[in-house]
């Protein structure tokens, strides 16, 4: 380990002072020799001079999120949890410092015979995997929670903390269920149970988050005065994309082509997080009059393209947790707008796996986790992918834990007002038990509805 800086653009910039270093591990547990992936690993060394030996072990979401740039933020909101545990980062095998694997974006089959689409998409598969030094196969959460583990005995911790965003609470369920022995706490951050099909919901669960955020609306007096008509102007919108709409730029004078999945796409991704949430009443207006490049301008869009990390794509084609089938899309999600973008999805979804090496997965990936390890859970009550209504059954599953629902926000909470303290305090006690989280309510507010 030497002395480095870790830095990220995203979700802030921000940077810290850490120790870095490259930790080589077999790519095949399963034999003897072979390839080796070196992993990057960073430690923020914790600020006391006499400090408790159980570090927190951050993990990045995605996936393909990259842990030692994506969290250069956390030892500075997270003040009181870094003052006396190291914050350990890795990138996990297949991102960022640790043997980063990318393919081409997939192409474009639009409107092709099922044959002939087969073929375009096995020439881009196998063009992009022969040039891989890698074994697709071992880039999934199972081998990377083992990998984790490597870096736990190399760096001399007897146990560990965990903190997990997003799909990093997945991979902490992973190593939850294969390294339970090693882990002193956990805490899921806008998190699925990992036997809960979290995809095949989001059609339902980002409806359920739409209506709450209408209700929202309607209960602020300044968003009600501004937006009285939105729960009808939105459904004139849906209308009115259930065709292809052009839409010009009048700076530019480009041309772009919008219909209802490209609609969903937009209020799905506001949905999530606090600030796109705050500004899509105000969106959905503009977009009803006629003001699309307004609109668009305010919630953002996402332009698909680059290359594609190939960790991503076997994760999700070959766990559990993320199965997409159509047919339980379409039933789950029957009446959400978001409906043709999820089918849309699960179809790409189910050709693209067709023609990529389906990964390692443990004989239990489907299982719940059952622990005994205390578990701190939050949640968003607005979050349209991991919502509260995933997490029913796991003070069941795991008989330590804790669900804390913050409300009025979105996805992925835990460095949110108070939220911070908190989890400092039930990582400190190793207990949810007596857990005071009295200050979420009433320290967590929303943004305020942008208006104009």
């Amino acid at each position: 380990m030497a002395a480095c800086t870790i830095s990220g653009e995203q979700p802030v910039k921000a940077q810290a002072a850490a120790l870095c270093g490259v930790l080589s591990v077999p790519e095949d547990r399963s034999t003897s020799g072979g390839r080796q992936v070196g992993l990057r690993v960073a430690v923020v060394p914790a600020v006391a001079p006499h400090h408790d030996p159980d570090p927190v072990f951050v993990l990045a979401g995605g996936p393909g999120d990259v842990a030692t740039q994506f969290f250069a933020w956390l030892p500075t909101v997270f003040k009181d949890l870094h003052a006396t545990r190291d914050i350990v980062l890795v990138d996990q095998r297949g991102t960022g410092g640790s043997h980063p694997l990318t393919l081409p974006q997939p192409p474009d089959t639009t409107g092709l015979s099922p044959s002939r689409a087969d073929q375009r998409l096995t020439a881009w598969s196998r063009a992009g995997l022969a040039s891989l030094d890698a074994d697709p196969r071992l880039y999934t959460t199972s081998v990377a929670a083992d990998d984790l583990d490597a870096v736990r005995a190399a760096l001399g911790y007897a146990k560990v903390d965990l903190y997990g965003t997003s799909y990093g609470g997945t991979v902490a369920q992973y190593y939850l269920r294969q390294h339970g022995d090693r882990v002193r706490v956990a805490v899921l951050d806008g998190s699925t149970p990992v036997d809960v099909p979290v995809l095949e919901r989001i059609g339902r669960n980002s409806q359920a988050a739409l209506d709450l955020l209408f209700r929202r609306c309607a209960a602020d007096p300044a968003c009600h005065h501004a937006f009285p008509r939105l729960g009808a102007e939105w459904n004139g919108l849906v209308k009115r994309f259930g065709h292809p709409v052009t839409v010009v730029d009048p700076a530019s004078g480009a041309t772009q082509t919008v219909d209802k999945v490209m609609l969903a796409t937009a209020v799905h991704a506001a949905l999530l997080t606090e600030s796109g949430a705050a500004q899509l009443p105000l969106a959905l207006h503009l977009a009803y009059r006629g003001r699309l490049v307004e609109a668009a301008r305010l919630i953002g869009t996402s332009d698909g393209g680059g290359p594609r990390l190939l960790m991503a794509d076997v994760i999700t084609c070959s766990e559990s947790w993320a199965r997409y089938d159509p047919v339980e899309v379409a039933r789950q999600g029957a009446r959400s707008f978001a409906l043709a973008r999820e089918l849309a999805l699960a179809r790409q979804r189910a050709a693209l796996c067709a023609h990529l090496p389906k990964g390692v997965v443990p004989a239990d990936d489907a299982a719940a986790v059952r622990t005994d390890t205390p578990v701190l859970w939050v949640t968003g009550d607005g979050d349209p992918q991991d919502p509260p209504a995933n997490l029913s059954a796991v003070t069941a599953q795991e008989t330590h834990s804790r669900v804390v629902v913050v409300p009025a926000q979105q996805h992925v909470v835990g460095h949110l007002g108070c939220l911070p303290s908190v989890v400092a305090v039930f990582v400190d006690a190793g207990s949810a038990d007596g857990l005071d989280v009295s200050c979420v309510a009433r320290a967590t507010p929303a943004p305020a509805f942008r208006l104009r």
